[in-house]
Formats: structure tokens, sequence, C-alpha cells
């Protein structure tokens, strides 16, 4: 049977200053490093044994070849990556602390993948041994030519019965969110796994949901925001993030999940927060990774939110720890022991 997890989408250079509380202006030297939502969910699952392949385009410049090679060692396939002339979008981030928030500042017009046009024959080769097909919302906030390739990509999908998880991961920096509910109306039919949070459904479709920042408020208000999404699409699966932001530091994390008339709530896991970027794409690989192992609903939904939380741990948008390491946060495993 078979299970190849493909995703499509832009890869990043990450600039970040080398001493981690830094602001740019403060900086004299950065970290050097590689992401992208889908190519995040991607390695994640790689990680834990799953065979993946990332459909992007890179420049054909030393940049683009260091970006290779980052795919190549999180084990995530190759096979079907354009190198082209063009340039590799960047984007840079202070990290918060305390009562001051994160920053992403991006520099991503023009690149590679922004200007690579795809055909039906390519998608037809692309998904051919594919399972699954992760797309996410910034693709098509990117240039029209990225809208266009991700919708034959999609109903290639359908047509191959190839199963779609799209994340809404609305970025108003990119686009404005009635252009993204316009996008989004078009994607939504094909989309069988569908992630979120309260922030994407009220951005982009207006939904006003409102909620308390405590954590059984914001539970309440993630239930009304995956009832409202679900009128629009016949989705297998609705899965949202919770986060209780006390400040940029410290979190209270969690997720929820909706399959046909059922919803499960997980575990709370408070957070220090390491590196804020990542959790999400995080939670959608192991909400994925669960289906895929045949888990029950709960304990799939429990190791996606423990993906989330150790995450948000660790320098980078990758999850490096080991499945173990995650179903032994996921069964309430919170006090961080030393291991020997």
């Amino acid at each position: 049977m078979r299970q190849i997890i493909s995703g499509f989408g832009e890869l990043l250079l990450r600039l970040s200053p080398q001493v981690h509380e830094d602001l740019i202006v403060q900086a004299d030297a950065f970290e050097m490093g590689f992401a992208g939502a889908e190519a995040n969910i991607l390695a994640d699952l790689s990680h834990w044994g799953q065979a993946t392949q990332f459909i992007t385009a890179l420049p054909d410049n030393p940049l683009g070849k260091k970006a290779l090679m980052f795919l190549n060692q999180n084990g995530v396939g190759t096979q079907n990556i354009f190198m082209d002339k063009g340039r590799m979008g960047t984007y840079y981030i202070e990290h918060g602390t305390a009562i001051r928030g994160t920053q992403v500042t991006y520099d991503r017009k023009e690149s590679s993948f922004a200007k690579w046009n795809l055909s039906e024959k390519d998608w037809g080769k692309f998904l051919e041994k594919s399972s699954h097909f992760v797309v996410t919302g910034i693709t098509p906030a990117l240039s029209e030519s990225c809208k266009k390739s991700l919708l034959k990509g999609l109903k290639m999908a359908q047509k191959t019965n190839c199963k779609v998880l799209f994340d809404l991961n609305f970025r108003r920096s990119l686009w404005s969110a009635p252009n993204a509910k316009k996008s989004f109306s078009e994607i939504l039919p094909y989309v069988t796994i569908l992630m979120g949070n309260i922030g994407s459904v009220n951005d982009v479709f207006d939904a006003q949901i409102k909620a308390q920042n405590d954590f059984d408020g914001l539970k309440e208000a993630t239930k009304k925001a995956i009832d409202f999404i679900s009128q629009s699409g016949n989705f297998e699966t609705i899965a949202m993030t919770i986060r209780q932001q006390i400040n940029a530091t410290e979190n209270v994390l969690g997720g929820m999940v909706k399959q046909g008339d059922k919803v499960w709530s997980s575990l709370s896991i408070p957070t220090t927060i390491k590196d804020r970027l990542g959790g999400g794409d995080a939670f959608a690989a192991g909400i994925l990774f669960g289906k895929l192992s045949n888990w029950e609903m709960q304990k799939t939904l429990d190791f996606a939110t423990a993906a989330f939380a150790t995450t948000q741990t660790l320098k980078g948008d990758i999850n490096y720890l080991s499945t173990k390491e995650i179903l032994s946060v996921s069964e309430g495993n919170l006090k961080g022991h030393v291991k020997r």
C-alpha cells in the first residue's frame, strides 16, 4: 500500500540573531537555518519513520544546495525538487521573551518557488505514489502561479484518491483576509484533514469568536471555531491547537479534534518557550502520524499536543525527539527529570 506523504510549499532561509534574545539591530552575527510550514511537517514525520517527499523549487546556487542538504539530512525525499534561477526566500526571527513578543520579518518576493509553474502532468508524476498531500494557506498567498499550481495539485490529489491535509496558516503580512477567504473557498472542498486555530478562523472567516485567556475558556472557543469551520467543507478530521499565552515565554498548550460527531480534548501542557515557531507544524504532523499509525483518537491528539509543546522547547522549527520521548510527555510526564 502506498504511504508516501508529499508536501508542496516554499523552503525559506531562516536567520536569527546569534544571541537568542537580541533584536536584529543589536546583532553582530546571525544563525542560519531553513524552515517552512510544509517542510517542517514532513521533517517531523520523517524523524518518526514516515516516508516523505517535498515538492518545491530552490535556486541553483550555494544557498539552494545547502537547503537541499538540510532536507536530505532530515530524511525528506528531494527527488521532486526543481533547481532553477532565482533567489532564496528568507525570513528573520527576533525571539520574544517575557512581555516582548516574537517578531518575524519576511523577504521572499520573487523567489524561485514563487515563480514556479506546475502542470497537470507534473502533478500526475509527483503524487503517483502519495497517500497524503500536505499543503498550507501560505502557498496561495505567495503568487498567482503558486495558487494555480496548488489548485492543480489538489485536483490531481482528488483524482488519485490522495488525502489532503491543509493548515489554514493565515499570514496577514502576505495578503488580506478577504483574498485569503476567497482562495480558501476554492481549496477547502478538496481537504480531508483541516488544521487551524481560533485566530485563523476569526481572521479569515470573520467568525468573531471571543474567548477569555484561560485554558477552559479557550477550549470552549476552540469548539465553537471547529463547529463554525466544519460548515465550509466535508472534512474527515478537524484539529486545532490551543494556546493560553501568559506571556511570550510562558504558555499553556493543548489541542482539540473533531471527527464525525465526536470531539476530543487533549491534556494541557505548561510550556516555557525556547522558540515560538514550528509548534503548530509539529501538531499537524502528530495528528497525521497518529492516524497513519491507526491509534485511537485520544492517543493521537495527546501525541500531537506533546509534539506541539516539545517543539517549542527546542531551537528551530523541527521536532527532533523520538516518538517514545513524545509519548512519554503525552502520558503526563511533565516534570523534565534527568534521564540516566
